[in-house]
């Protein structure tokens, strides 16, 4: 990029006349998962100390990309479902990463051109690129709040300008929650928000898992490995037990298939290649499930 050409949130918001602000000042001794998912998906936004992080997560359990493009298809399968299938045309998602081809406002809006979608997140970075990228001041729109605030969130001006909590929402937390230190917070905030939907309304959560040590040996040495390197270089990433992983589901009506693999959740056939119909290696299924509930 020469010195005379725009960054590309920049330009793109300049065609959406929307006013862009910078990026905040990005520490570049840290890695983030937020870049890390970006360099995963082949997004741009991502440096050394990202990369470097990468590396060690392969080698820590090889294939990691497997889990980041798998919990990506879960999602989109999700949105999809609720979309297509379910009728919500408004969704929250908690925890959005960084911008990127088939994100939920795209598949939703395949369905419902007016479907409405907040990311939600408290990484600055993020925001900006969101506010940036996706903003149009109608169908997208992203606050700086995350799971940690659902009172907050659900009664912020912008949220509230978008989404209509007397209809069903479809609450998106995938990721979000295994990067949530205190299980018993996470599960208390999970059911402010879902106290506060409609009847209707759907949430679908994925989660890092540690399998039984017992029946899955290798599979939770690699869980073991991968959650030592997380702690170590974000201070965050846990592989939490099934029956850990159930208990965000409290409170809420299970959807079939179930909590099982995010593989194995409404599998799309590769071909044609659309949003969701990657489909993961078998070598790292069992870290990562998925499910979906309703309220």
């Amino acid at each position: 990029m020469s010195r005379f050409t725009s960054p590309d949130f920049l330009r793109q918001a300049g065609e959406n006349h929307v006013r862009a602000k910078p990026p905040p000042p990005v520490n570049l001794t840290r890695a983030s998962v937020s870049r890390l998912h970006s360099f995963h998906l082949k997004g741009k936004d991502h440096f050394e100390v990202d990369r470097e992080f990468a590396a060690q997560a392969d080698q820590a359990a090889p294939g990691f990309v497997d889990l980041v493009l798998g919990e990506r298809a879960f999602l989109q399968r999700a949105v999809r479902h609720m979309a297509t299938d379910l009728g919500i045309t408004q969704f929250l998602h908690v925890g959005a990463g960084l911008p990127a081809p088939g994100d939920p406002h795209q598949i939703a809006q395949e369905v419902s051109p007016e479907a409405r979608v907040v990311y939600a997140t408290s990484d600055p970075v993020v925001l900006t690129h969101h506010l940036a990228l996706t903003r149009d001041g109608r169908t997208t729109t992203a606050v700086p709040l995350g799971l940690e605030s659902p009172a907050r969130l659900l009664h912020d001006p912008e949220s509230s300008r978008f989404l209509n909590l007397e209809r069903p929402i479809g609450l998106l937390l995938t990721g979000v929650v295994s990067h949530t230190p205190d299980a018993g917070a996470a599960a208390r905030n999970i059911a402010t928000l879902r106290d506060a939907l409609a009847p209707g309304s759907h949430m679908v959560l994925s989660h890092y898992c540690r399998p039984d040590p017992m029946r899955h040996p290798k599979d939770a040495r690699r869980a073991e490995q991968l959650e030592r390197l997380f702690l170590q270089r974000l201070g965050h990433g846990h592989w939490r037990t099934e029956e850990q992983i159930t208990a965000f589901f409290d409170g809420w009506e299970s959807v079939p298939p179930g909590l099982l693999q995010a593989q194995k959740w409404r599998t799309m056939p590769v071909a044609p290649p659309v949003p969701g119909s990657y489909q993961m290696p078998h070598r790292n299924r069992r870290l990562i499930i998925g499910g979906m509930g309703r309220v």
